[in-house]
């Protein structure tokens, strides 16, 4: 389905969320009140990709992992087009393109429903973001359309998904490790009380969450932050 203006895709989704059967997907060409993690504004312009998908998935499986199942889909959408060694996935669901914010993804849940959001900078990025953003044009890679982007990514997440729910979470996070920083990363986390944490990446726990290492020795586990490479 698509749309030439919306506010934003996910809250299209969200506000018709009990009607709306599993799988549809919503792009817009303009999104004028996107939204990012934590509420962030995260607007895009025509040309850039702005899409959601709606998932009701099985009670027995914890739908915050389909944050990495997203990341590992969109990852996998843009091989056509970006080297791998210039991609690299940021937990729990950025993608960065040679250290510069490319994508986002965000998840919010209504009712037994996940809908998921991605935006993608192809010809436009925001500024003052940290990390700073980039697109593909200004990278200079020659970008595909918002809808080619579309149909590659539709296709992704099908496989990813099945595979999260045909072999549980291990699969995904296996490769979530393999296309994210490197284990031993020095990294900061900012937790949203403002406290910052150093030490370094030691993996992801079995439930999603990033377990950092810090300086002292002790292991712990982050299910909420922001984070950043040192």
């Amino acid at each position: 389905m698509e749309l030439d203006e919306v506010g934003s895709t996910n809250a299209w989704l969200m506000e018709r969320a009990e009607e709306t059967p599993d799988g549809l997907w919503l792009r817009a060409e303009r999104q004028t009140a996107g939204r990012g993690r934590r509420g962030r504004s995260w607007s895009q312009q025509s040309g850039n990709l702005a899409a959601s998908t709606l998932v009701r998935p099985a009670a027995v499986l914890p739908a915050q992992q389909l944050s990495f199942v997203a990341a590992l889909a969109l990852d996998d959408a843009l091989a056509g087009w970006v080297a791998p060694q210039r991609r690299v996935l940021k937990w729990p669901n950025d993608l960065l393109l040679d250290g510069c914010k490319l994508a986002g993804i965000l998840l919010e849940r209504s009712g037994q429903a996940v809908v998921i959001g991605f935006g993608v900078n192809l010809v436009d990025y925001p500024e003052g973001l940290d990390p700073p953003a980039t697109s593909l044009a200004a990278a200079g890679i020659d970008p595909p359309s918002a809808v080619q982007l579309l149909a590659a990514l539709r296709e992704s997440f099908t496989a990813w998904r099945l595979r999260w729910q045909d072999w549980g979470f291990e699969p995904v996070r296996t490769r979530f490790l393999e296309r994210a920083h490197g284990l031993g990363a020095r990294l900061v986390a900012r937790l949203s009380d403002g406290t910052e944490l150093t030490g370094s990446f030691d993996g992801l726990d079995g439930d999603g969450a990033l377990r950092l290492r810090l300086d002292g020795g002790t292991i712990r586990a982050i299910h909420a932050a922001d984070v950043f490479a040192l």
